[in-house]
This record gives structure tokens, sequence and C-alpha cells, in this order.
């Protein structure tokens, strides 16, 4: 029990597959069922003061995250269902302010998402980490490390910064972004985005529409990358209906 506790705060403090190392990555996997079994049967005290909601243990979704995407198709189902397990007893609006925005894998919080559009928190909060900042080297300087990522202590959710820095509507650093960006980290990051757009979608006007809001939205370094990502999207989506 010791070492679960021990690989718990690693894996959640962490948050992301990219800040593993080898061993960590071995024992998270190893011991996925456990993590996902925590999250699922977890006890919380509501707090008063606060409605419905319950302060929760954000190390718990993400040390989940940290490995979510070593996990297979079945494995996921598991990990989402006991994520919504929890939310799914909370009002929307405390969800979208204590839960949701601190989930750092994109995969994870965007499959949350799809399956609960309401549990969406938005991107409006991370604007404030470029305000008055003249440069992406000025905030690159402060809020990312040699490798590509982000400092886990200057940002809560690595998926919802990234996105949004991406977003030409919200900021103009999206392609010195992309160029810096971790690039196995920034592949899960656009997945992600046209998961949100296209999952479950098979109406081909809103296919059209949703293509080219992304490639108005996002740098021109990535649009190669989105059809691809949309295709799979689709024939994953089938043969999970299929199953």
């Amino acid at each position: 029990m010791p070492q679960t506790v021990a690989l718990l705060k690693e894996l959640g403090r962490l948050g992301l597959l990219e800040r593993l190392d080898d061993q960590t990555r071995e024992q998270g996997v190893l011991n996925h069922q456990i993590l996902i079994d925590l999250v699922r049967d977890k006890e919380y005290e509501r707090v008063q003061g606060i409605g419905d909601d319950f302060i929760p243990d954000i190390n718990l979704y993400n040390a989940v995250g940290a490995i979510y995407p070593l996990l297979d198709e079945d494995q996921k189902v598991n990990a989402l269902d006991a994520h919504l397990n929890q939310l799914d007893g909370v009002n929307n609006r405390y969800i979208t302010l204590n839960h949701t925005p601190f989930i750092r894998e994109p995969l994870l919080l965007a499959d949350i998402t799809i399956a609960r559009p309401l549990y969406w928190p938005g991107l409006n909060d991370e604007k404030s980490l470029w305000d008055g900042k003249e440069s992406f080297a000025e905030l690159e300087r402060e809020i990312m490390v040699e490798n590509g990522l982000f400092n886990p202590n200057k940002v809560k959710s690595d998926f919802l910064v990234a996105y949004a820095l991406m977003r030409r509507d919200l900021t103009s650093f999206g392609e010195d972004y992309v160029k810096a960006a971790n690039p196995q980290f920034l592949d899960r990051v656009i997945k992600g985005i046209v998961d949100l757009r296209f999952k479950g979608t098979k109406d081909e006007q809103k296919i059209n529409e949703g293509r080219a809001r992304l490639y108005e939205l996002l740098p021109q370094a990535v649009h190669d990358r989105i059809e691809p990502l949309r295709q799979e999207t689709a024939r994953n989506y089938v043969e999970a209906s299929r199953a």
C-alpha cells in the first residue's frame, strides 16, 4: 500500500505521460486498475458553502490521466466511467470550476467532454497567462521547460493551455508554440481537439464546417494532421459502435 500511495502521488504530481520516467510508466500501467478503482470508489464529504460539490483529489484524476494514453480501449472506457461516476453527482457549474479545469491529459479531458459536453471548462481562464506578454519567447520563458512541456507549477491543465495558445481567436502565439511544443504531447492535443469536434459526427455538412473552422482557428503548421485524425476518429467510432 505505501508503494501505491507513493506511485499515486508521483503520477498525480506529474500528470502527463511525457513527464514520467520508464519505471513510473511501467508501474502506472501495471497498477492501472487500482488507480481507476481509487477514482471510482473514493468517498468525499460534501463541503458546506459550495452546494453539492466536494474538494476533489486532483492528483487522483491526473494519476490516471498520466497513463491514460497507454491504456487499451476497454481500459480507457473503464477509466472514463470511473471519472463520470464521481462527476455525475455534481452540479455542472462546480465541475467546470473545481474539477475539469485541472485535468492535464488531452485525451482524458476530451473523452470526458465528449461523454458529457457540459463538463467542458472552456478556455477563458488560460488567457491570463499571456496577458501583457509581447512575444511568445517571453511567455515560453515563464511557463515552459526545456523539453517543450509546460511547467506544471505554472499551468493547471496542459491541454487547456495548449489548445488556447493554438487558437487564433485567443492569441497570436500559435505558430510559435507549435514549433516549441513537445511533439508527442502536441500530437495528443491535436487529437483531443479533433475528437471534440468530430467524434460521432456523420453529417457531411457538419464535417466540412468543422474542418473549415479548425483550419480557421489552428496554426497552419498543424492543418495537415486534422483530416487524417478525423478519419481515424470516424473509423474508431464505427468500430466501437459495432462492438
